[in-house]
């Protein structure tokens, strides 16, 4: 859970007056929400911004992720920990958090982020992060002071060919509604599909 502070916590950590919080809350100058009883609770983040306090770089969060439950039980997700840990130890970065995925899934991360005592987030490829819209995923955490670290240059070949079946399945869902599930219509857009992705099958 993030962590908030109510007022006077808050007012004791920067050691100010609890009544210059509350000033700065109805001038807009901090973010806070209320509690079901009213009380204001003001994040974690507020109080770094407020005291000049960067995220640490080298205070990294590990995130793996693999498609099926297959390739957990086959070890790609223990291989990708594995990486990512001999690169933090490498850069003598030390490991804050782990987040682990099936499928695919960014919302512990995405919870934890803005209050999270790490500066930096390890994946082994760009798309076992996230397939679509890195660059927005990238300046979302950016904006929480959070830098993302891919490690690996190469294009990860076995999500290219995950990335491939996803839009085959997609297209095979939307002919089904189409044309019927059985249809000989359907089947043959499914088939030009696969030999357009895949033209050396």
């Amino acid at each position: 859970m993030p962590r908030s502070y109510a007022i006077g916590e808050f007012a004791e950590e920067l050691g100010v007056h609890p009544e210059t919080v509350k000033r700065w809350c109805r001038n807009g100058d901090l973010d806070y929400t209320r509690t079901p009883g009213g009380d204001r609770r003001i994040p974690h983040r507020e109080l770094l911004r407020l005291a000049g306090d960067a995220r640490p770089r080298d205070h990294v969060a590990l995130y793996a992720r693999v498609s099926s439950h297959g390739q957990k039980d086959n070890g790609d997700l223990d291989r990708q920990l594995d990486r990512l840990r001999d690169h933090a130890h490498d850069n003598g970065w030390t490991v804050e958090t782990t987040y682990t995925d099936v499928g695919s899934g960014l919302d512990q991360l995405l919870d934890d982020v803005q209050d999270s005592d790490y500066g930096r987030v390890l994946v082994t490829y760009e798309d076992r992060l996230t397939r679509f819209g890195f660059s927005y995923l990238e300046r979302l955490l950016d904006h929480h002071g959070v830098t993302i670290t891919v490690i690996e240059d190469e294009t990860d070949k076995t999500a290219q060919e995950e990335l491939v079946d996803d839009l085959i399945k997609l297209v095979a869902s939307f002919s089904s509604k189409l044309y019927g599930m059985r249809s000989s219509k359907k089947q043959q857009v499914v088939n030009a599909v696969e030999s357009e992705v895949n033209p050396d099958d």
